[in-house]
């Protein structure tokens, strides 16, 4: 065991020459003089511990026979180099950590003490050395690898054994390490709290007794098999006790909370203190809460934890509480019983476009109920231009794929800026100045689909198309990003969906602001996205096409919940740029959210 010693070397030199002083004035005096330095021993523990306050900041006291104080200072550093005059007498020198007393207890807080007894003598020099050495005990509390892999949390509380009053336990945290107490010199207690896997929590109280100063008591916690309660070991040459856990070692089934989506969930599980298990003998097991019979689906073994398992549960009912369990062959092994709850399988509101309303010159995909009451989903650009006469984004009754009406995006162009046509799930939020929108993507929604699917129907025109006049009907934006499109291509369209915590605010005269693929990735607010293929965004030739656009979530991020929803369809994909061809018209109908299946891993 290392000591963490400083060597306070006190040097008393009784002078006989003063440079203000002649040789005769000395011989008839009674003074000496003492001169002081300190010497650090090189070889001491790490100094760690001088992070509250500074324990080789030595205070020095200089005693009289009768206990008087002649000489003190706070640091010796104060008297390095200086000559002191002291009658001549016997005295004690006292050195010690400034600032602290070493009564109480504390974190990284090591109290130094030592004392020795000098003669001032006249005409006589004397040297002193003053070892100053760790006056309180140190305590450092370590959890092996056995026992972290038993418990999820403990902690461990040591406190003196008398419940002296002004001396404050000192909590320490499986998880935290590098931290040492310290406490006055009195016998000392150790209480650990563990809670293991399961949930329950056990306590014991163990003693550490004739404690002295100096002393750096280890508790080293561990779990081995066996019977009984606790067994300890100590090493009295380094003041070692390891504490060892004798628990039942037999094998046991533990389930984690499920990872409930609306028509399927994710389950997992460990096994603890695993004996000889044959991964093929593991399963889960589902059911409706309180039916009779229980479903099994297999458990496969994790790559790199051996000893966990996961699952799926497939084909469930939205908003139905389900129970499950872990089982290991026929039933030697059963874990307890958990529950979870789907997620709704909600859809999307007017999917099918057949509602729509028009608000003075305003056409909106809603009904005057959800529009006046303010609690319409689809938002499009037309209250940027509606008042003018400009509606991008109407119903169509005579193009459709089903019912009675679908939706109809067509670019124009508004008085100086071409206007793409929008429809999404969202607000607009106003225009910014005559240079563009601004636009509050997402509508509350907490749900997980698998994919978005439905129908579109696509007639771009070229982008350096003229109408019959001759007059340029597209426009192409200098700012839109590289290996897009460009003069003579056909327009795109655009379609995608993302899912979201919280609503995000597109400023398309700020390009940093636009729901790019690359910019939904990087950013931690969004947890999955999906968006037509460039290859399909093109001319349909009148005829409708079904699509099916999977959601991908981020694995990382695979269980969190979104709180909004945004889906964008727009009739120039490169509308944001405000480039596009005038006259290009998107068809919209039959928009549906798929719950079926598994998700999709955006790679």
């Amino acid at each position: 065991m290392k000591k963490i010693i400083f060597r306070c070397s006190l040097f008393l030199c009784m002078l006989l020459m003063v440079a203000c002083q002649n040789e005769d004035e000395l011989s008839s005096s009674n003074v000496g003089y003492l001169r002081l330095s300190l010497g650090v021993n090189a070889s001491t523990n790490t100094r760690a511990d001088e992070e509250i306050y500074n324990p080789e900041q030595i205070a020095v006291q200089i005693v009289s026979e009768e206990g008087e104080v002649v000489k003190e200072t706070s640091d010796w550093e104060d008297w390095a180099n200086l000559q002191i005059a002291l009658p001549v007498g016997n005295y004690t020198l006292k050195a010690s950590s400034a600032g602290f007393d070493g009564a109480t207890s504390g974190f990284d807080k090591p109290y130094y003490a030592g004392s020795e007894s000098i003669v001032i003598e006249k005409d006589k020099e004397v040297n002193k050395t003053i070892t100053c050495t760790l006056a309180n005990v140190k305590v450092t509390v370590n959890f092996e690898q056995s026992f972290l892999d038993v418990f999820d949390e403990a902690k461990v509380e040591v406190d003196d054994n008398a419940d002296n009053a002004g001396i404050d336990p000192l909590t320490f945290v499986m998880g935290e390490t590098g931290k040492s107490g310290y406490f006055p010199v009195t016998d000392l207690k150790a209480v650990v709290s563990a809670t293991n896997k399961k949930g329950i929590t056990n306590s014991q109280t163990d003693e550490i007794k004739d404690v002295k100063a100096r002393d750096h008591y280890i508790l080293n916690y561990r779990v081995e098999g066996g019977d009984g309660n606790v067994t300890v070991t100590v090493d009295p040459t380094t003041k070692t006790y390891t504490y060892t856990f004798n628990i039942s070692m037999d094998s046991e089934l533990v389930v984690d909370e499920a990872n409930a989506w609306a028509k399927f969930a994710y389950l997992s599980g460990n096994i603890v203190n695993a004996k000889d298990a044959d991964p093929s003998e593991m399963k889960f097991q589902y059911r409706k809460k309180d039916a009779a019979e229980w479903i099994s689906v297999t458990a496969v073994q994790n790559d790199t934890v051996y000893t966990a398992y996961e699952g799926v549960a497939p084909s469930l009912d939205p908003q139905t509480t389900y129970e499950y369990r872990m089982v290991y062959g026929e039933e030697e092994l059963v874990s307890e019983v958990k529950k979870f709850t789907t997620e709704a399988a909600t859809a999307l509101q007017n999917g099918g476009f057949e509602d729509w309303y028009q608000a003075g010159k305003i056409w909106y995909a809603s009904t005057k109920s959800d529009y006046e009451n303010g609690t319409y989903m689809w938002d499009t650009s037309n209250p940027g231009s509606g008042n003018f006469g400009f509606n991008p984004t109407i119903q169509s009754t005579t193009v459709k794929h089903s019912g009675s009406s679908a939706a109809k995006l067509e670019t124009q162009y508004a008085f100086i800026k071409l206007a793409a046509a929008s429809l999404y799930y969202g607000r607009f939020g106003g225009l910014v100045g005559l240079s563009g929108a601004k636009i509050d993507f997402g509508q509350p929604f907490v749900s997980r689909p698998i994919s978005l699917k439905g129908y579109y129907q696509y007639d771009p025109n070229l982008l350096d198309g003229k109408d019959e006049e001759g007059k340029k009907r597209t426009e192409i934006s200098a700012d839109q990003p590289a290996n897009t499109v460009k003069d003579g291509d056909s327009d795109l369209c655009s379609i995608y969906i993302i899912l979201s915590k919280g609503t995000h605010q597109v400023n398309n005269t700020d390009t940093e602001t636009l729901l790019t693929a690359e910019n939904v990735w990087k950013n931690e607010q969004f947890i999955a996205y999906g968006e037509l293929p460039a290859e399909q965004c093109v001319d349909t030739k009148g005829e409708w096409e079904d699509f099916n656009i999977p959601l991908q979530y981020k694995e990382d991020q695979l269980g969190e919940k979104p709180t909004h929803l945004i889906v964008v369809c727009s009739s120039s994909k490169y509308g944001d740029y405000f480039t596009g061809a005038i006259g290009s018209t998107l068809y919209l109908d039959d928009f549906e959210l798929v719950y079926d299946g598994e998700p999709t891993i955006w790679k």
